[in-house]
């Protein structure tokens, strides 16, 4: 009777713990004031997958590798695109681009900001300046076959 008790008050802080999100590995969201924090997984997957900004405000996003495979197996980059760009087809389009970090040349012009890629455990700093314009702005992992796998998110400038 009493181990039933101690056990159901585990379980209770248990569930607590978790519905506050103090449970698992989650990546946290934030760092200093204004700072996004975005990881990339072996999963394909990037957390969050989304985030809002003020427009013209100046923005830092940290994009970190979470995942354990190699380089050139897994490597992700984030890619944050102009409004109305096409997620795929800039994927497709950066594929035979390995030597520039998987941005085609010719869809340079839309890119807001972009990551080298990177391998397990590396990260990278962006700080830009968010579009003036307010809307949704795709965000895309290029490396080959990632974004039509999933890995995609959505920057909301309002």
């Amino acid at each position: 009777m009493k181990e039933n008790r101690i056990l159901n008050g585990l379980l209770v802080l248990a569930g607590i713990s978790i519905l506050a999100g103090c449970g698992g590995d989650a990546p946290q969201q934030g760092g200093s004031a204004g700072e996004i924090v975005i990881t990339g997984n072996d999963l394909m997957q990037f957390s969050p997958t989304e985030f809002t900004v003020e427009a013209g405000s100046e923005v830092t996003v940290v994009f970190r590798n979470i995942g354990r495979m190699p380089k050139d197996a897994m490597g992700h980059n984030l890619a944050i695109l102009e409004q109305g760009t096409d997620a795929n087809a800039f994927s497709a389009a950066a594929q035979r681009h390995r030597d520039n970090e998987y941005i085609a040349p010719e869809m340079e012009d839309s890119v807001i900001a972009a990551t080298r890629i990177l391998g397990p455990n590396e990260e990278e700093t962006l700080t830009f300046t968010a579009p003036s314009d307010a809307g949704d702005y795709p965000f895309v992992c290029s490396f080959p076959n990632h974004t039509p796998a999933g890995m995609v998110g959505t920057m909301h400038v309002e």
